[in-house]
């Protein structure tokens, strides 16, 4: 018996239950099927056969949602090494802060500005923009590691009508703990502050862009590219 075969984003219905679904990976006869609610499920292609049309119908949102779940993260490992995407990314999430708050954007702008003058600004490199918990990207400020030989994480950026910023632990220059007063942030690894921008004024706002740059110059640099 030939074994079917079935497309990436074919709806399918699985012929033992009836359940509806959309076939999300195909590896020889073992079909990997997104149902319509739930976790997705692997089964032998013998047990699937192809939707008719009004069940093709009642999935076709669902089908539009795992295509535009592949672009986005498609975009995503795009725009985590294009520079300019990068900066695209962080003007949209800068844009969203100001269009609720606008004094909160003006002043994270400020900020930012300062701390890409203490570790410089290469996106990308330096700095790229992470999601946090609720999918939206926000700044995070990367740092060289020589035993690994790759960039990781040392300042994220989460900033609304106020701003979080958690530092992992390793990166803190002695005695700048209480710049950070929130401890156990990054599942244990850093701390924390949580500041409100009305009181975020300029000589408030240089110690933490002491801190960086002290961060930046006692790290030693990447070495040249072959």
């Amino acid at each position: 018996m030939d074994t079917k075969t079935y497309e990436l984003y074919a709806p399918v219905r699985n012929t033992i239950n009836k359940a509806l679904g959309v076939v999300v990976k195909v590896a020889g006869d073992n079909i990997t099927v997104q149902p319509q609610a739930g976790e997705r499920m692997t089964f032998k292609a013998q047990y699937l056969a192809p939707a008719n049309e009004q069940e093709t119908a009642a999935l076709l949102p669902l089908v539009t949602r795992l295509k535009l779940d592949e672009e986005n993260r498609e975009r995503a490992k795009v725009i985590k090494t294009d520079p300019a995407l990068i900066r695209e990314e962080f003007d949209k999430f800068v844009h969203h802060i100001g269009a609720r708050y606008p004094k909160s954007a003006e002043a994270f702008r400020e900020f930012w500005a300062e701390l890409m003058a203490a570790a410089g600004d290469v996106p990308g490199q330096t700095w790229e923009m992470k999601p946090n918990t609720a999918k939206n990207p926000g700044p995070v400020l990367k740092i060289y590691n020589h035993a690994t030989q790759k960039w990781v994480y040392c300042l994220a950026l989460l900033a609304g009508w106020g701003l979080r910023m958690e530092i992992k632990k390793e990166f803190l220059p002695p005695g700048t703990e209480p710049l950070f007063p929130i401890d156990h942030a990054m599942f244990g690894a850093g701390r924390a502050v949580e500041l409100v921008y009305r009181d975020f004024t300029p000589e408030k706002r240089k110690p933490y862009a002491d801190c960086v740059r002290a961060i930046y110059a006692k790290a030693a640099p990447p070495p040249p590219a072959a």
